[in-house]
């Protein structure tokens, strides 16, 4: 497993945290893992994805595919708040256009961000 993820229950915030190489099959490793917890489904926790020190192997042809994955868990992403930090350059730009699509399309409000500290602010106001 290239990732870890830690439930702050003080914050009510999911930390996943993820570096390497990043392909779509450990994404979806990751967000099968998410769906298990029940203060990620239920309870209506944050999600925080650092990406710092990875790089995206995803290609933006795949976009679509996750917004469709997306659209079958609207129901409990949908008003949900993500922030994603990342520092490779690819990534950020992937980022931002995943972030622009999936709330127009899904509701799902994401960010992306270049340090903790300010994804942290975003997420807890």
């Amino acid at each position: 497993m290239k990732y870890s993820i830690r439930i702050d229950h003080e914050l009510k915030i999911i930390r996943y945290q993820h570096s390497g190489l990043i392909n779509a099959e450990d994404i979806e490793d990751a967000w099968s893992e998410f769906l298990k917890i029940q203060e990620f489904t239920q309870l209506k926790y944050k999600l925080l994805s650092d990406y710092r020190g990875g790089k995206f192997q995803i290609p933006v042809t795949h976009l679509s595919a996750i917004i469709d994955f997306m659209s079958k868990i609207k129901n409990i992403v949908k008003g949900k708040k993500q922030a994603l930090i990342v520092d490779n350059p690819y990534s950020v730009a992937a980022s931002m256009l995943f972030e622009n699509r999936v709330y127009k399309e899904i509701g799902f409000d994401v960010k992306v961000f270049s340090t903790k500290t300010e994804a942290l602010r975003w997420l807890i106001n």
